[in-house]
């Protein structure tokens, strides 16, 4: 071996060949991604996610959620443009409030949102409320769970705000036995009739819940219009038979009046009185002449007794004292 070729053998031993590793592809997708820039959208959309506000504090955290929803899609030069009209947007008792403050950036304004218009109840406040919720009478199970949910949403919300960001771990448990307190409020808060119903289904949560109660608010709800069809029915029924029978009485009375009122003379033959109130009878009875067996009728009747002759004797001597003594009461 020569001296040449020892030397360039030394050389690769010292320097071995680098040999490449295996590489990763390069596609066009993953070039094209690096370079595209961020898509832009139109302010004309943008301006549609703002929904005038009057300052009701149910309609608070919907405004400022989509405002932000809005504020997070718009670029450096749409935000100014974005924000001053969130502010056109104001209206009631939240325009005159937000017209006499100068705010900095759009997350000032936020939060002088959420100080004046939100809600100011505690913790604890919070809680009794959802625990006391109750259906009212003519109130739909769905406007309940609204109310229920509202609730929870209120409590959520403040869990999250108090619990710091190094316990955040204690968020799920909490989160967890408020959706359980929410559930066992609504199922206690229902109508009896339906609370028993969706306890004996023993749901698993608050959504399931709601969907028995509303399917059992149906049912109870097609019930009740048969009953009452029915008892309209029945209504419309007696209506007819008390018509009916006012009628009958109606068209019988008129015929007894009439057949009290027609009342004919049997002498005159004229209406309205009889024969013994006749007046033309009267007068036709006193110009009669009298009737002489009448006249006989009317002198007493002469009797004639059979006596004895003791008996005429006693009587002959009667009749003379009777003379004697009427002589006497002439003198």
């Amino acid at each position: 071996m020569s001296l040449q070729e020892e030397q360039f053998l030394d050389s690769e031993a010292q320097n071995p060949p680098i040999v490449p590793g295996p590489s990763k592809p390069v596609t066009r997708s993953a070039t094209a991604s690096a370079n595209a820039p961020k898509p832009e959208i139109e302010l004309g959309i943008l301006l549609k996610f703002i929904k005038p506000f009057d300052g009701n504090r149910e309609k608070l955290n919907p405004f400022i959620y989509n405002c932000q929803s809005a504020f997070s899609l718009a670029n450096d030069i749409q935000k100014p443009i974005l924000f001053k009209y969130i502010l056109s947007q104001l209206e009631g008792r939240a325009e005159s409030v937000c017209s006499i403050k100068e705010f900095d950036s759009f997350e000032q304004f936020v939060e002088f949102l959420k100080q004046q218009f939100g809600e100011q109840k505690h913790y604890t406040h919070l809680l009794s409320e959802l625990q006391d919720s109750k259906q009212q009478y003519n109130e739909s199970v769905n406007n309940f769970n609204l109310r229920v949910e509202t609730c929870l949403a209120k409590l959520l919300t403040e869990i999250n705000i108090s619990i710091p960001t190094k316990r955040k771990t204690e968020l799920a448990g909490r989160v967890a036995a408020m959706e359980d307190l929410a559930l066992h409020s609504f199922i206690m808060g229902l109508q009896p009739r339906l609370s028993q119903v969706v306890r004996c289904r023993n749901p698993t949560s608050l959504n399931a819940a709601v969907n028995f109660a509303v399917a059992e608010e149906k049912l109870l709800h097609n019930s009740g219009k048969k009953t009452q069809s029915q008892s309209t029915n029945n209504d419309r029924s007696r209506t007819i038979s008390h018509k009916d029978t006012r009628t009958h009485d109606s068209k019988q009375g008129p015929r007894n009046d009439q057949s009290r009122s027609a009342i004919v003379c049997r002498y005159c033959k004229n209406v309205g009185h009889s024969i013994e109130n006749c007046r033309k009878r009267e007068y036709n009875n006193s110009r009669r002449p009298a009737n002489p067996q009448s006249q006989s009728l009317s002198q007493p009747r002469r009797i004639t007794y059979i006596v004895d002759e003791d008996d005429q004797s006693n009587s002959n001597e009667q009749e003379g004292l009777d003379e004697t003594s009427n002589e006497n009461n002439l003198n």
